[in-house]
């Protein structure tokens, strides 16, 4: 019977497929349920066909990968390594042997007379006093490779699945702004109370706003300056001056409404956040990421909190305009 072999951190737990369709997630309403945060409530479903068993994403924060690679849907063979999220699992579906049958003479009896028979037997006395030479094949002869060329031959490269040499592990931000984001994939690991993430208290959230706020302030501030001086020259200054108003909120916007959600989406953090050891996370998984979509939820908050609606996260729950609005929350990380 096909089965997985669920590695937990007590051992490894075997699971019978009994049911045409296995339900995978952390909700007590799933067949096989995994308690861990990086599996979604409802992360997958293992589904008989009807050429065997597959497996199909429902949709899940973290995905699903076989093999090391990321599907959607796939059918499953013996063997197969299934990862949800932190957890591993093998597919066993181990084949009957088939049990070959005893050929059956097609001919029925056959009968001989006695001079037939004679000349059988001496056919075969004959093919038993002179046996059939065998041909001896010589073994291939291995070519020599000098010392010389064995020291110059690179050695093998061994790759595996999140090591850096993988594309999607090579962090897109350019160079002069990776020290500044956290590396992907991220490092850091959420601070947990209990089976719960800290979420970041009102003071560390404020200084990391703060933070992210000041190349806005410092652009506003250096455009000023430069306004100024162009003020002081006669003939030029309206157009130049209508240049460097343009050129500043090109700056502005493009920095509030596309850099920092595109930092939410990708790197789960802005430098600021960075700095001040905090994650943005799906409100279900403390160890994903939100989409582009959701960022612009949060972007959304930020506006509608009008200042005094960052107060809101100074009650139990910790949470803001941006938080409630967009499903997500502020966690604390190790680093």
């Amino acid at each position: 019977m096909a089965k997985l072999l669920v590695q937990e951190s007590s051992g490894v737990r075997e699971f019978e497929l009994v049911d045409n369709e296995v339900q995978i997630g952390r909700e007590l309403d799933n067949t096989l349920r995994l308690v861990d945060p990086s599996i979604s409530r409802h992360h997958a479903v293992v589904q008989k066909t009807a050429v065997g068993y597959e497996i199909q994403d429902l949709g899940s924060s973290n995905g699903v990968l076989l093999n090391g690679a990321k599907v959607m849907s796939s059918p499953l063979q013996d063997g197969d390594r299934v990862t949800l999220g932190q957890i591993q699992m093998t597919f066993v579906d181990p084949k009957p042997v088939p049990v070959a049958e005893e050929p059956q003479n097609p001919l029925g009896t056959v009968r001989f007379n006695a001079e037939d028979m004679r000349r059988a037997q001496e056919v075969h006395s004959i093919s038993l006093a002179e046996p059939v030479p065998v041909p001896v094949v010589p073994p291939p002869v291995q070519p020599r490779i000098p010392p010389a060329a064995q020291a110059a031959a690179p050695p093998s490269r061994v790759l595996s699945v999140g090591t850096p040499t993988d594309p999607s592990a090579e962090n897109p931000a350019p160079s002069y702004l990776q020290a500044w984001l956290p590396p992907i994939p991220d490092d850091a690991q959420p601070i947990m109370i209990g089976d719960v993430p800290e979420r970041g208290d009102f003071v560390t959230r404020l200084l990391a706003y703060l933070i992210d706020m000041a190349p806005i302030v410092a652009i506003v501030v250096i455009f000023l300056i430069l306004s100024f001086i162009v003020g002081m020259i006669p003939g030029v200054r309206i157009v130049l001056g209508c240049l460097l108003s343009i050129v500043q909120m090109i700056l502005v916007l493009g920095y509030a409404l596309f850099f920092m959600p595109w930092c939410w989406s990708k790197f789960g953090a802005t430098p600021g956040k960075k700095i001040m050891k905090l994650r943005v996370v799906p409100e279900d998984n403390p160890y994903g990421r939100i989409d582009l979509g959701t960022a612009y939820l949060r972007l959304l908050g930020h506006i509608c909190n009008c200042t005094f609606g960052y107060l809101l996260i100074l009650g139990a729950e910790r949470k803001a305009v941006q938080d409630y609005l967009s499903k997500s929350i502020c966690i604390k990380v190790d680093r």
